[in-house]
């Protein structure tokens, strides 16, 4: 009940500001009045960010694919802008979760085609002894906007990024149970090099001084890595062969984006 009282008095107080304000506008019908009140909000808009042709952009679901990269925007012109961005990689939980290394068709492995030799190291894309290390990302950007108010509103462009990930991982060793397990040295030369090409559409909303940017692309991906590896000879219960194997895969890829920014 008292929550209703609470609403009601509240709906009664706007409406009694409301009518205040009405009678106020209609005893001072001046000309500044009436063309402020005649304002599209295109044109409050476009008031509202006179000047201001900048925006620093975060990524906060970054991490998903182990990028943390900072954005910045810079318009060009009414519909025409340019975004570049840096950043830091980490570990690619999404990479992880969908990808397996039976998927991965060009491994190329040191012993060749040899079929009594098999990796007994740990898999691609698996983290038991693997460990990410810290590298480093960045995108370039030049957007279209429709609408003709860049750095706002809806958006067609074209984006190349570039993603070094970078691993390390225990050696092979012979465990006292006579089976290999990565448990030696750190072996710190794996990585993988990711390259997307990729078209986006996407809205960017913009507030009083933050903006708001959701996208989605479809495009093209490269990626290329070594993986530490090693053969477990069960003749002699010792690791041969071992080194690094390279790997490539080339496929579509598809993205979902969300930004955060402060425009000025």
């Amino acid at each position: 009940m008292k929550k209703i009282l609470f609403v009601v008095s509240i709906l009664f107080l706007m409406h009694t500001i409301a009518s205040a304000q009405n009678n106020k506008n209609r005893r001072d019908s001046t000309v500044v009045v009436i063309f402020n009140e005649n304002k599209t909000a295109s044109e409050k808009k476009k008031s509202r960010k006179s000047g201001e042709d900048n925006v620093i952009k975060i990524a906060p679901l970054g991490f998903i694919s182990g990028s943390f990269p900072v954005y910045f925007e810079r318009r060009i012109n009414d519909f025409f802008t340019v975004q570049v961005g840096v950043g830091l990689t980490s570990k690619n939980y999404l990479r992880s979760a969908i990808q397996k290394e039976g998927n991965i068709n060009n491994i190329n492995y040191p012993w060749g085609d040899n079929s009594s030799k098999t990796d007994a190291s740990e898999r691609l894309f698996s983290f038991d002894y693997r460990k990410p290390a810290i590298g480093y990302m960045f995108s370039i950007q030049p957007r279209l906007y429709f609408e003709s108010e860049a750095p706002d509103g809806s958006f067609l462009s074209a984006s190349y990024d570039y993603y070094s990930y970078k691993y390390s991982i225990p050696r092979l060793e012979v465990n006292a149970n006579g089976d290999p397990k990565n448990s030696g040295a750190t072996k710190k030369s794996e990585y993988e090099n990711i390259s997307d090409l990729m078209v986006h559409w996407g809205y960017q909303s913009v507030y009083d001084k933050l903006t708001l940017e959701y996208t989605t692309g479809i495009g093209l991906r490269t990626a290329k890595g070594s993986k530490y590896i090693g053969n477990f000879d069960y003749s002699t219960n010792k690791i041969t062969d071992e080194g690094f194997a390279t790997y490539s895969q080339t496929g579509f890829n598809f993205s979902i984006g969300l930004k955060v920014g402060y425009h000025f």
